[in-house]
């Protein structure tokens, strides 16, 4: 008697891995939005976290875990009370049954905490020890890793995938979007978006350029960042321009067509009008009253 082979169905398929870190965030840390071609899943394994998905805030408690889609807009951002630590992993599936998981908060039972903790004992073996800093988005490096590692970390991930899809809805969070987790979502955003300008004040940056970069559209863009911040994204961005003007204007030796040019705007009358909107002066009477005053 012959026995016929029956073929495994898999109905979660795991391609690959594209991160794993294991962050521990003081209670004042945030990112930028951003997006991938890959799902993200986040456990809270400490502390609290506030998920920004589509701009709206929700508050994810030590135990939970969300599931980011490909090309879903998210950020992370603390709660400005309590640090916290977070296994983040990445990973690419072309599974149907993944669009379960698509905008799902979940409160882990012992069986999936168990199974994370396997997840993250098997990732320092494989890779040596687990990334945690936010800004390293070097490859994942399993070279070294023992015989079997990478595949034990697939097995246990898909293990706890298809738990959570067999699960009759108990474990998912369906809490409605708090006012306070909202609030700090978009006040959180606009402080981005504010120190992104900060940090291109020697360069030329458009409202486009702001948009491309958070992901969001120009009206959405200026009502939240004005409601947060009192005035529009450029109009701050050209305010931080003049004031480090008024600074380089202090040092003779440079000249005002140095200074328009180290500031990233197009011509010298451009500069000088906006210098002189903003405080009355043009750049050589402004560079004169002060002097006057030393």
């Amino acid at each position: 008697m012959e026995f016929e082979t029956h073929v495994i169905k898999r109905d979660i398929v795991i391609d690959g891995f594209n991160s794993i870190y294991y962050f521990e965030f003081g209670k004042n840390f945030s990112h930028a939005p951003e997006k991938h071609d890959f799902w993200e899943m986040v456990y809270v394994d400490g502390g609290e976290v506030i998920a920004i998905t589509d701009g709206l805030g929700r508050t994810l408690c030590q135990g939970q875990v969300i599931f980011h889609k490909p090309m879903e807009i998210h950020a992370h951002v603390s709660n400005n009370i309590v640090p916290n630590n977070m296994l983040v992993v990445s990973f690419s599936s072309s599974s149907e049954a993944m669009q379960f998981f698509d905008k799902k908060v979940f409160n882990l039972d012992k069986t999936g905490k168990t199974l994370l903790t396997l997840f993250i004992n098997e990732a320092k073996k494989a890779l040596g020890s687990i990334s945690g800093e936010y800004s390293n988005k070097n490859p994942l490096d399993f070279s070294g890793a023992p015989f079997g590692s990478v595949q034990l970390l697939e097995c246990y991930l898909t293990e706890l995938l298809l738990v959570l899809s067999r699960n009759d809805d108990s474990l998912i969070i369906r809490e409605k979007v708090s006012e306070s987790s909202r609030d700090l979502a978009q006040s959180s955003i606009s402080e981005l978006i504010a120190s992104y300008l900060k940090d291109n004040i020697y360069n030329n940056i458009t409202l486009s350029d702001i948009c491309k970069t958070f992901f969001m559209g120009k009206s959405k863009l200026c009502k939240l960042f004005g409601e947060y911040m009192g005035v529009g994204p450029i109009e701050y961005y050209s305010g931080l321009k003049i004031s480090e003007a008024k600074m380089l204007l202090l040092k003779d030796e440079l000249s005002v067509s140095n200074i328009s040019d180290m500031l990233g705007y197009s011509s010298i009358h451009n500069f000088s009008r906006a210098f002189k909107k903003n405080t009355g002066f043009s750049p050589a009477e402004y560079r004169k009253k002060i002097n006057h005053q030393k």
